[in-house]
């Protein structure tokens, strides 16, 4: 069903496998089993500008990428994956070579009907900070309770503004954000992947965020 289960199963090294994550499915994916005792199971993932995150709703849906190196594994499979709400755990490694994470107690993703709308909890804790969740400025970033927007589907809070079409990425918007890890690669402009800590993508060398059961 996930890294975790096949972690279990004894298969102890990081790289691509396929899951079963509902019935009559088959997904690839890459598993992380090294980080914080292994089964993760990475629904997005950014190693170079080779793939371009600025799709549309069906693209987000769908998902697209290589597992081998970047890649959104899809709305619809994040949703199948996180109906436990389990943990989310968020990095990013800059290119000075410093790793940087946040991890989450809770994160789960609703159905299209719902648009993809995002449950988010703690505890949280890390060293990025916590740029989704509590993020102050009367909620005005926070990303729990918030669909996820593409270019051609505008969800987010703003009205007469259209975050994803400005900032060229699929996401879950507020009135806008202070977390983005969907953004265009540099040299584009990437405006705050992960405010105050990361700025702007030029900073940016890998971003992962996978998922773990309870």
């Amino acid at each position: 069903m996930d890294c975790k289960r096949l972690l279990a199963d004894g298969f102890t090294l990081s790289g691509v496998y396929t899951i079963h994550p509902w019935y009559n499915s088959s997904v690839d994916v890459f598993c992380d089993m090294d980080t914080k005792d292994g089964g993760w199971t990475v629904i997005q993932r950014r190693v170079n500008g080779s793939i371009d995150f600025n799709r549309t709703w069906n693209e987000y849906k769908e998902g697209f990428g290589s597992v081998h190196s970047s890649y959104w594994i899809g709305n619809e499979v994040i949703h199948q994956l996180t109906k436990n709400r389990p943990f989310l755990y968020v990095s990013i490694t800059l290119t000075n070579g410093n790793t940087l994470y946040q991890q989450y107690g809770e994160f789960s993703v609703n159905n299209e009907t719902d648009n993809y709308r995002l449950y988010l909890n703690g505890p949280t804790e890390g060293t990025l900070g916590d740029s989704m969740l509590d993020t102050g400025y009367e909620s005005m970033y926070d990303l729990s309770g918030i669909s996820f927007s593409t270019p051609d589907r505008d969800n987010d809070r703003i009205s007469g503004f259209d975050c994803a079409a400005q900032y060229r990425g699929g996401w879950w918007f507020n009135w806008c954000h202070y977390a983005f890890l969907n953004g265009q690669w540099y040299p584009e402009f990437w405006y705050h992947p992960w405010y105050p800590i990361v700025r702007s993508g030029i900073e940016i060398k890998e971003t992962v965020m996978m998922i773990k059961s309870h």
